[in-house]
């Protein structure tokens, strides 16, 4: 039996000479499984993308937790049968002269373990996704600072409210004040900005917008 645990070495108690601590029936006792792991198809269905890597790495860690629990129980088994086997009744004359014997029981088969998969190779099959809400999120969080220091929200409804202020000014000269709100300051508080700000705030927005989209 001994033997057969070095497969789950990394998943059982070891004493202090790193060898495994057996209970009475010679069985290991299994370390605790990874916490905290999260379905990563639902984290991407609602956009939360913010800590993928860490999830996609407890969940290729959680494969092998659950393999390595899956090993444990096909030892349990294991120790189960072969004590069962070691033991069989004697066999039982019948009175027609024939002889009953007790079958053996089928040894059980070892679960294969599965390949330790990467971060990378945990969240390939939603690639895609991942970089379109990545590309969102480089909008929708975007901000940029304009040559006099202030700054501007740069997310596409930001730099449309941008282009409404122009047209609506469009008659003001570059040195007319257009109240805006700015990025550097409490939501709602107006800042007097000059239209030459607002012309230079929309046009690094757009062209934000542009890189991030990869529109030449």
């Amino acid at each position: 039996m001994t033997n057969k645990l070095d497969a789950i070495l990394d998943f059982i108690v070891l004493d202090d000479e790193q060898n495994p601590v057996l209970n009475e029936q010679g069985l290991p006792t299994l370390l605790q499984g990874p916490v905290g792991a999260k379905n990563i198809p639902e984290l991407i269905a609602k956009g939360k993308i913010g800590n993928l890597a860490l999830f996609a790495e407890l969940e290729s860690k959680t494969e092998q937790w659950q393999w390595a629990s899956a090993y444990y129980n096909y030892l349990v088994e294991l120790n189960e049968v072969e004590q069962y086997n070691a033991n069989l009744p004697a066999p039982v004359a019948k009175e027609d002269g024939s002889i009953t014997e007790a079958e053996p029981k089928p040894l059980p088969t070892a679960p294969e373990r599965p390949v330790l998969r990467t971060v990378d190779e945990v969240l390939e099959p939603y690639k895609v996704t991942i970089f379109k809400l990545e590309r969102q999120s480089q909008i929708d969080n975007a901000i940029v600072e304009i040559s006099t220091g202030k700054k501007f929200d740069a997310d596409e409804l930001s730099i449309t409210r941008l282009a409404n202020a122009l047209i609506k000014h469009w008659q003001l000269d570059e040195s007319g004040i257009i109240p805006w709100s700015t990025a550097d300051v409490a939501t709602g508080v107006m800042v007097p900005c000059t239209k030459a700000e607002i012309i230079e705030a929309h046009s690094l927005a757009t062209d934000h917008f542009a890189t991030v989209w990869n529109i030449e």
